[in-house]
Order: C-alpha cells, then sequence, then structure tokens
C-alpha cells in the first residue's frame, strides 16, 4: 500500500526529509530538468493496519504541506471497504419502500415500483427526507428578513415551520431511527464513497459503525414488515401508493422546474458571449458610417434651423398633394348640387386639381428624410 505526493519546489524539502514515520518505508524521487520532487510512503499488506498507518502519514503531510496527491491507497482502501456497507444499505431502503408497497394489494403498487426502481439514491433521499414546502417556507422566511437578525432568531422561526417527509407520514418516525436521525451524514459518506473522495480513519470508523448499525435497523424493519403481512390492507394500506406516488409525482415536477429554470439560466448566460460574424462585420461597418465625415457633416445640417425649413416645405407639399384627391371629391359633390350655372372659376379650379397628380417621388423623398433623420438621431446617441 502506497501514498505518493508532488511537490513543485524545495521549500518544505528538508522538513519532508526529516520526517520519517515508524513502519513505513519512505523513497524520494527528482525529476529530471525540473524543480519537482517526489516522496513515497509504503506499507506491505493491504489491510485495516496499514491503511491505519498510512492514513496518519497521509494526515501530516496534506496539513502542513498541502502538496499534490498522487496516490492515496489507504483511502481507495477505505472506500472498497465501506462500498459493500453502504450498497447492502441502498439494496435493503429499496426492499423495505418495494415491500410497503407490494404489500399494499392495489393496482398502483406495480407502477409505483417502477417509478421508484427508476431513481438513484439521491432521488430516493430527496423523496423520503426533503419535504418541499418546508424548504420553501424556509428560504422565504430568510428573504423576508429585512434586519440584522441573530442565529438564535433564525433557529427560532425556522423551529416554528412544520416539516412533514414522506418517511415521517409513510414509514413511521420511530422506524429505523438512526437513518432517520443521521440520513444527511449517510448520503455525505455514500457521495464520498462513491465519488473516491479523501477519507481517512476517523471518518472510515464513523461510517462503518454508522452504515452497520442501521443495515441492522433495516432488517428488523423489513421483518416487521413481512410478518405483518397480513394486517397490511385496507385504506391505510393503499395510501401508502397513493401517498407515496404523489411525492414522485410533486418531486419531478420541482426537478422539470428547476431543469427549465437552469436552462434558462445558461441560455441569458449566454446572450453576451453570442459572436456573429454577420453582426460584427455590419457593426464594423456600421462604425465607419458614423466616423466618416459625410456622416458628421449630414449630423451638423440636421442640427441646423435650415433642416427644420426644409421638412416644414417638404411637409407642406405633401400635404398638397395628398389633400387634392379628397378636395376634388368634395368639388365635384358641390358641382352637382347646384342647379344653376356652375362659375367658370369653380370649373377651372376643379380641371386643375384633376390634372394634378402627387408626384411619388416627392412622398418616397420625404419618407427617406425621415428614415435618414432617425438614423443619425441614433448614430448621435450611441456616439
Amino acid at each position: 500500500m502506497i501514498q505518493e505526493y508532488l511537490f513543485t519546489s524545495d521549500e518544505h524539502r528538508h522538513t519532508v526529509e526529516q520526517y520519517a514515520p515508524e513502519s513505513c518505508e519512505k523513497d524520494i524521487y527528482d525529476i529530471d530538468n525540473s524543480d519537482c520532487w517526489i516522496v513515497t510512503y509504503s506499507k506491505e499488506g493491504t489491510n485495516e493496519s496499514s491503511a491505519k498507518i498510512l492514513s496518519s502519514v497521509h494526515s501530516y503531510i496534506v496539513n502542513n504541506f498541502h502538496p499534490t496527491v498522487l496516490s492515496n491507497e489507504c483511502s481507495a482502501y477505505y472506500n472498497k471497504a465501506l462500498y459493500p456497507h453502504f450498497n447492502e444499505f441502498e439494496r435493503k431502503l429499496r426492499k423495505l419502500l418495494y415491500l410497503k408497497s407490494a404489500l399494499s394489494r392495489d393496482a398502483k403498487g406495480s407502477a409505483l415500483i417502477k417509478d421508484l426502481e427508476s431513481k438513484d439514491f439521491g432521488e430516493i433521499f430527496t423523496l423520503l427526507f426533503s419535504d418541499a414546502q418546508f424548504v420553501q417556507g424556509t428560504k422565504a422566511l430568510v428573504n423576508n428578513k429585512t434586519w440584522q437578525f441573530t442565529k438564535d432568531e433564525i433557529l427560532a422561526a425556522i423551529e416554528a415551520i412544520s416539516e412533514n417527509t414522506v418517511w415521517d407520514n409513510l414509514i413511521g418516525k420511530d422506524a429505523v431511527p438512526l437513518l432517520r436521525s443521521d440520513f444527511a451524514k449517510v448520503k455525505s459518506f455514500r457521495n464520498d464513497i462513491m465519488h473516491a473522495h479523501s477519507m481517512e480513519t476517523a471518518k472510515y470508523n464513523e461510517a462503518a459503525k454508522l452504515i452497520k448499525e442501521i443495515n441492522k435497523q433495516l432488517d428488523a424493519e423489513i421483518g416487521n414488515i413481512i410478518g405483518t403481512k397480513e394486517t397490511v390492507q385496507g385504506d391505510s394500506a393503499q395510501d401508502f401508493n397513493a401517498a407515496l406516488g404523489d411525492a414522485i409525482r410533486n418531486m419531478d415536477e420541482a426537478q422539470s422546474i428547476k431543469n427549465w429554470q437552469e436552462q434558462l439560466i445558461a441560455l441569458q448566460s449566454s446572450i453576451p458571449t453570442i459572436k456573429s460574424e454577420n453582426l460584427t462585420a455590419a457593426l464594423t461597418a456600421y462604425t465607419k458610417i458614423i466616423d466618416s465625415p459625410g456622416f458628421k457633416a449630414a449630423q451638423q445640417l440636421v442640427s441646423s434651423p435650415q433642416w427644420d425649413s426644409i421638412q416644414r416645405s417638404l411637409k407642406g407639399i405633401s400635404k398638397i398633394q395628398t389633400d387634392i384627391s379628397p378636395a376634388l371629391i368634395e368639388l365635384q359633390k358641390v358641382a352637382s348640387s347646384i342647379h344653376q350655372a356652375v362659375p367658370p372659376e369653380l370649373l377651372a379650379l376643379q380641371q386643375s386639381l384633376q390634372a394634378f397628380k402627387p408626384d411619388p417621388a416627392l412622398l418616397e423623398l420625404l419618407q427617406k428624410l425621415n428614415r435618414w433623420q432617425d438614423r443619425l438621431s441614433d448614430g448621435q446617441d450611441k456616439t
């Protein structure tokens, strides 16, 4: 069994060289053409005794010198030793839930067991030991505090919020009491084992003692369920599947909402980093335009009194053109209503109006000038 540590300078080399733990072999290797070097500590035998000695070495080296850990075989030993116990725990926990569901003797049992089989350990723990309403109430309580509150004040306020977990309601507060009280530790230890986190002797001893006792309590609870199977029926039994099914659906819906929120946040955060070649080219061209002398001269023209006069004249002409057609219609109505001879002046005006055609080019020019002014104004704002 071996421990390997990488150092990148000679800062701690003298102290490390002087450190010589009993019953361990130590070797130091230099890495050619660099300031890096490796120290190893090894112990014969892959067993708990060797792991305990090397774990003490690991604590000293890491806590005092903070090197890069290349190999940590004492931690690997502890993880491997604990894995069967935690695997047994997970299988027995599922067994307990499957039995409770199946013995309810209703049509929902089979479907519910399939739902449970699809859940991983983390989801099952959330389902059993986390109350979504309690979590929401606690978050709202803390967020609504507008003063410098104390720890005791927050704890007292949280204590007043009711917590109703699936485990308490469907399994029972007194069932597997060590799991009920220490489920957070169980989850943490399991994560360390599954993800090969560093584990030292003290944590190993605590985890081993806890999980072995929980497995015994699970065995006892499973025995109670099987021993009372003839009485597990009726409305109360059917409520188990209905309540657990509702809890699974609520958890899945909450997870879906969370996933959607996370995707939305990711999308929002990615927007500032989105780059488009076309957009970049367009912005470059726009920058060149607004920096050009012609654009500067146009901006000066727009801000001058002459520009207002030009616009008023063009708008007046445009208004006359657009008003001619309705005016001509009204004149025709007047002429048709006069029973006496139509005055020559009115006839002349009518003929002139009929001959007058609005100039499309002038209307288009006015529209272009208005759009141009808008773009110039926008350019002024950005510059």
